[in-house]
């Protein structure tokens, strides 16, 4: 299972919080969870994949980010993934206020950290000549 699936899983399972998983060393938060962390605590957006904004942080400036989500009231729950075996584990959370946004993607065309496709590298090299 991709991690993606696994994220769209646990916030389907908790739609009135923010979450974040764990993925090599940082946590990231995908989706509308992603929009709201940037629209709160000013996190940049990036493409994880089309029309799937992300945001993240370092692993080792977890506490900081926690303090500042608990200082504004955010509900929000905090997962590692066994890889292996896809099973999330909860190792903290918050109970605040509810997660609001409903997008899971701001405008991807105007995104500047957007993966460009096969097909655009492609037409950007025929049109070079």
């Amino acid at each position: 299972m991709k991690l993606t699936d696994i994220i769209e899983k646990l916030q389907k399972q908790n739609p009135e919080s923010i979450v974040l998983v764990k993925n090599g060393i940082f946590f990231i938060a995908t989706g509308k969870d992603a929009i709201t962390l940037s629209n709160e605590m000013g996190l940049k957006l990036t493409c994880m994949k089309e029309n799937l904004c992300k945001v993240g942080f370092l692993v080792k400036s977890v506490e900081k980010y926690i303090r500042s989500m608990k200082e504004k009231d955010l509900s929000f729950i905090i997962y590692m993934v066994d890889k292996q075996t896809a099973e999330a584990k909860e190792i903290f959370s918050n109970k605040g206020k509810a997660v609001e946004e409903k997008r899971s993607c701001l405008d991807c065309s105007k995104c500047t950290q957007k993966k460009e496709t096969e097909e655009e590298i492609l037409e950007r090299l025929m049109n070079m000549n």
